[in-house]
């Protein structure tokens, strides 16, 4: 059986279903929690791993524990925190197919692609807050 071909169309559409990612750092920190479902480190740590500036790690972070795919320790005395990626059921589909398609260069970039085609105002995908692994 033929995998179905990933198109523009599809990407978005399972952007949309997900309903939470705007930028292309959500996108990323997914990615890295999806490859390291429980992490224990610093911000400044995370940030670096991912090549984006603190601040927008931040509000990617908040983003994800938000829409309730991350969780981090409650424990907000010590520097580091454990991020524990979690299975959300109404999202477990969608969201696996996505994580498929981005797992590769080719389908990482079409993601960006499509997250920065839908970015509503003031939270684009460029800027300042832009990745420098964007390109990777």
């Amino acid at each position: 059986m033929t995998p179905k071909r990933i198109t523009p169309k599809r990407i978005g559409d399972l952007l949309r279903r997900i309903g939470c990612l705007r930028h292309p750092c959500d996108l990323d920190l997914l990615l890295f929690f999806h490859r390291h479902p429980r992490a224990f480190l610093l911000s400044e740590r995370l940030a670096e791993y991912v090549g984006y500036a603190l601040p927008q790690v931040a509000e990617s972070l908040e983003t994800l524990i938000t829409a309730g795919l991350l969780r981090r320790s409650p424990d907000s005395t010590h520097p580091a925190q454990l991020y524990v990626l979690t299975a959300r059921s109404s999202l477990g589909g969608w969201l696996s197919s996505l994580l498929r398609i981005a797992a590769t260069r080719e389908g990482r970039l079409a993601v960006l692609h499509a997250l920065t085609q839908q970015s509503p105002p003031g939270r684009s995908g460029r800027g300042e807050s832009e990745s420098v692994a964007s390109g990777q």
